[in-house]
């Protein structure tokens, strides 16, 4: 009996991007065949580092008692992993590193998929790629060995498939723009498996310096073969104003991306409005203190600064400083400049945020009565912060009594009408003017303008008793001063009020 001692054959790579794919979860990479008496060296095509490849190998060689009377090797202990019983040679024999199919150097017993004993000629192979060819050969010693002769038949074939999952994600990162406080905004991230194996993604969170200002609803795991697609909806729901930033972050199966972070950010805003109310009254020739309100604020605001111009009349007022006991900004340090007459500057800065509503600070100033005596309260250029919030501006109005009406509004004479202030006031272009009457009487109510001319009697004969409001509509007058006057049995009482445009 004749036999070759040691052989040695390398099997190498021929790319046969033109076969058709076997199933939608594997990309045919290449098919490489052994012949019974090829001894031409062969290896594979490089294989990506990291991914997943299935190597299946399938055939048979023939192998006879020729004329001289030679035996054959078992060639099965090449690509079997174990000697199938009734073949030639030990059954049930397990290939070793000198008697059969090696890939990268090492048998492949160990590797089959599944494992134990194979009744047929073909089996797969599962390997990861190392980023170069995979050298798969055969080795084949005594007592197993070939007889090479011209009537030896037969060949193996190794054919790689791709069966690496591939993650695609439409989104790199998502900015949410400004969201007001209490509000949401919702985005979606789509991903895709582009690959040709199983995609597993789970771990999926948010994590960052602002996690709980966004939300994520997903599950806990998707699975996804080749050609399907999920999405989760991530929420920017802001807990306080600024810049938030965090990411959602989760695993998948793609050996290119393990670990898979998607920036998050956005801004939390709101709106806060201020200025001076529309019914404020001080009285002549001494210093009095006019509010500048806060008149809506929310919790998370974070407004630790503001600054604003009040515009008023310097007929009437003259401002000699602030005041900020028990208002708002008394945490704060509070700075105020005449900016021209008429015009005062304030800037506040502290380092506990405002809270609630309310008094905002205190302007002291001496009021000197002037027709007319109503002074507007215009707010001009408010900031909070440096923006955020923003800020909604109000303005509002100042009347400065007369000694005279002063010493009127401390006496109540029994049974006769009462004049009250209008409101609003100034106003544009309705305000309601509201007149007290103790008992059902006549009464003439009209309106004049700055110059004593005759406007628009709103009553003129027999008045029910008790509050009675009428409503006088300025629709076509020009800005200016106007003049209530109520006339009674007991006299007649005015009051001025201001048109503005």
């Amino acid at each position: 009996m004749r036999n070759t001692c040691f052989t040695r054959t390398i099997l190498t790579a021929t790319l046969l991007f033109l076969f058709p794919l076997p199933s939608p979860a594997q990309l045919f990479l290449e098919e490489i065949v052994i012949f019974a008496v090829d001894t031409v060296p062969k290896q594979s095509q490089v294989l990506a580092a990291g991914k997943s490849y299935d190597i299946m190998c399938s055939g048979t060689f023939t192998f006879w008692i020729n004329a001289e009377g030679d035996s054959v090797g078992l060639i099965d202990a090449a690509f079997y992993r174990v000697i199938p019983p009734g073949e030639f040679g030990v059954p049930n024999v397990a290939t070793t590193l000198t008697n059969g199919f090696l890939l990268n150097g090492q048998p492949i017993a160990s590797r089959i998929s599944p494992s134990g004993p194979s009744p047929t000629y073909e089996y797969r192979v599962p390997f990861i790629g190392q980023g170069a060819p995979a050298e798969v050969f055969i080795e084949d010693h005594p007592p197993f060995s070939i007889d090479r002769h011209a009537d030896n038949s037969g060949a193996i074939r190794v054919r790689i498939f791709n069966v690496s999952p591939e993650i695609l994600i439409d989104s790199t990162m998502i900015d949410f723009g400004e969201v007001e406080l209490g509000a949401r905004r919702d985005s979606v991230i789509r991903f895709e498996n582009v690959g040709h194996g199983p995609l597993r993604i789970n771990d999926l969170s948010i994590v960052g310096p602002d996690a709980g200002d966004f939300s994520l609803q997903a599950q806990s795991m998707y699975t996804l073969q080749p050609g399907e697609s999920a999405s989760v909806t991530v929420s920017f729901l802001p807990n306080s104003i600024f810049r938030k930033n965090a990411a959602v972050e989760m695993s998948c199966n793609d050996s290119d991306s393990p670990v898979i972070t998607i920036p998050l950010t956005g801004v939390g805003v709101t709106t806060l409005e201020a200025g001076c109310r529309n019914d404020l009254h001080v009285p002549s020739q001494q210093v009095e203190r006019i509010p500048v309100t806060l008149f809506s604020n929310r919790e998370g605001s974070l407004t630790t600064s503001y600054r604003f111009e009040l515009a008023y009349d310097r007929r009437l007022l003259l401002p000699v400083g602030i005041d900020i006991r028990g208002t708002l900004s008394e945490s704060f340090t509070v700075d105020w400049n005449l900016v021209q007459p008429g015009v005062i500057s304030i800037t506040a800065s502290g380092s506990t945020p405002l809270s609630g509503t309310g008094t905002l600070l205190y302007l002291r100033c001496f009021a000197a009565w002037s027709e007319p005596p109503v002074s507007p309260l215009t707010m001009q250029t408010l900031e909070f912060n440096s923006g955020n919030p923003r800020a909604v501006m109000v303005n509002g109005a100042v009347e400065v009594d007369s000694l005279c009406n002063q010493h009127l509004k401390s006496v109540h004479a029994t049974a006769t009408p009462q004049l009250r202030t209008n409101h609003p006031n100034p106003f544009n272009p309705q305000t309601r003017i509201r007149v007290d009457v103790p008992s059902a009487q006549n009464l003439r109510l009209m309106i004049s303008d700055a110059a004593g001319r005759h406007v628009r009697t709103l009553a003129d004969g027999l008045v029910a008793q008790g509050e009675q409001v009428f409503l006088f509509d300025a629709s076509g007058l020009p800005s200016g001063v106007y003049h209530i006057r109520l006339l009674t049995a007991a006299g007649s009482q005015s009051r001025p009020m201001l048109l503005l445009r």
